[in-house]
């Protein structure tokens, strides 16, 4: 005797939904709900879960609203496109099974009746179940075999990275042959920007926050966190490599952004065992912490002072002070400014990177030899322009001296001093100096000098002696 319905529910769902219409979860709807008037069934509650699928770990909202539904009697019969939009998933198929005939629950699919409370109708859903299961897995076979092979051929797979837009390609009869990642000029721009930052050795939260003032987003349209802009540089597609399971295996068929060099720099500043990160609020002074007492050596910290304005009222105005000895305080303002000054100047000289560096002379003879290859080559290419040698001779001197030139320049990198000066030296230093961040210029300030706050008795006016900028002493 036909089962008698009081509450029909609709369960339709579908994996994926690349357009974001529901499309297929709305056709399944329609049909099933056709059914459900066909048998003359009252229709209850419609439970959709639309681009989720039902052989992932993660639950689906719907699927479990309709699993309380069933337990609490709001509904006592279901109607699906077919079985396998249930679950395909033989455990949880057991598990609907189970719960179906503990509450004589009636199962309907637009392909037929499944009597869940017969032997006949529970090895159907089971054949349905592994049937669909079979076809998952083979599916996921052939879906992670063609992925290899999308990989070895250099092809992007997965979101499209900052800095980068998706275009479908045709081949040479104008049919379509699959998408291909190009750069988005801005964001790639931004992406050299922060690789330059980084190398120079600013800090995550601080390249987040450059990224969230020029007005750039996340995927998601969610603002760069610091953890996230670090995951991103960590990426070696951005130097052109493709990688499958976390193993670089070939060259990306997309544009690098940044060159391998640059890429090694910023992984090695990255990855350092020494590297300050970032936790808390961004530093916002100068010198806290950094400038010493002249009495009794202790790193000074930013303290409000306050002062008598003209009109008699309090004003507390940012000073450097003493928390050892708390005999030196010293307006912010004025040291800050002297300084600048002097880091600047110094940062302006012609050998300040001589001047920095642990060995010197060898740094000053690397730099020669690299700038005699490239003597050579400026040379060979004004003989060749000039018919005093042929293209293949022209080709087979420029293919020695690159290789030379390479390993001249890999010798002047490992004997310059830290990269945080990367970009700030010679004629441009102030420039380069007042686009700097402040925590860029504290790490500037540590490598270049030592700054003392000396003692000068309560009551004196500021003056540039009151504070000693000593060269930083190489060992």
């Amino acid at each position: 005797m036909a089962q008698t319905v009081q509450s029909c529910g609709i369960y339709a769902r579908i994996s994926r939904d690349d357009v974001g219409t529901a499309l297929g979860v709305a056709r399944q709807i329609d049909d099933c709900t056709a059914e459900a008037a066909r048998r003359g069934w009252a229709l209850g509650e419609v439970f959709t879960d639309n681009d989720v699928s039902a052989t992932r770990v993660k639950k689906r909202p719907a699927y479990e609203r309709l699993l309380h539904a069933i337990e609490t009697g709001a509904v006592d019969a279901v109607i699906v496109w077919d079985v396998d939009r249930l679950t395909r998933t033989p455990a949880e198929l057991e598990r609907f099974i189970d719960l179906a005939d503990c509450h004589h629950l009636a199962l309907a699919s637009i392909g037929g009746e499944v009597d869940l409370a017969t032997p006949q109708g529970r090895l159907t859903a089971r054949i349905k179940g592994s049937v669909a299961r079979h076809e998952v897995e083979q599916l996921s076979r052939r879906l992670k075999r063609k992925f290899q092979e999308n990989a070895q051929g250099g092809k992007s797979h997965g979101m499209v990275p900052f800095g980068y837009r998706r275009e479908r390609v045709t081949d040479e009869q104008g049919r379509d042959a699959g998408t291909r990642d190009v750069l988005e000029p801005a964001e790639a721009q931004a992406i050299r920007e922060l690789y330059a930052m980084a190398i120079a050795g600013d800090t995550l939260r601080y390249l987040a926050k450059h990224l969230n003032e020029r007005g750039f987003r996340t995927s998601r349209g969610n603002p760069f966190q610091g953890n996230v802009v670090g995951n991103m540089l960590r990426k070696p597609r951005y130097a052109g490599h493709r990688t499958y399971q976390g193993q670089i295996i070939g060259k990306g068929d997309w544009d690098p952004i940044i060159s391998q060099d640059t890429y090694d720099q910023a992984l090695a500043v990255l990855t350092a065992p020494g590297r300050r990160h970032s936790r808390g609020i961004e530093p916002k002074y100068l010198l806290s912490g950094i400038a010493l007492c002249g009495r009794c050596s202790e790193p000074t910290r930013m303290r409000p002072n306050i002062q008598k304005a003209r009109d008699g009222r309090a004003a507390r105005k940012p000073a450097y002070v003493c928390p050892g000895c708390t005999k030196v305080t010293r307006m912010m303002e004025p040291v800050d400014a002297m300084v600048e000054a002097v880091i600047v100047e110094i940062l302006s000289r012609s050998d300040v990177m001589e001047h920095v560096s642990e060995t010197p002379d060898a740094l000053r003879a690397a730099t020669g030899a690299r700038d005699a290859v490239l003597a050579r080559m400026d040379t060979a290419a004004d003989e060749f322009a000039d018919g005093a040698m042929t293209g293949r001779q022209f080709a087979r001197i420029n293919e020695r001296l690159g290789a030379q030139l390479a390993t001249a320049e890999a010798n002047v990198a490992k004997l310059q001093p830290s990269s945080v000066l990367d970009g700030m030296t010679g004629a441009g230093a102030a420039e380069a100096w007042q686009a700097a961040s402040v925590n860029r210029k504290r790490e500037i300030i540590r490598e270049l000098a030592t700054v003392t706050i000396l003692p000068s008795g309560t009551g004196v006016k500021f003056a540039p002696d009151q504070v000693k900028v000593e060269p930083r002493k190489r060992p």
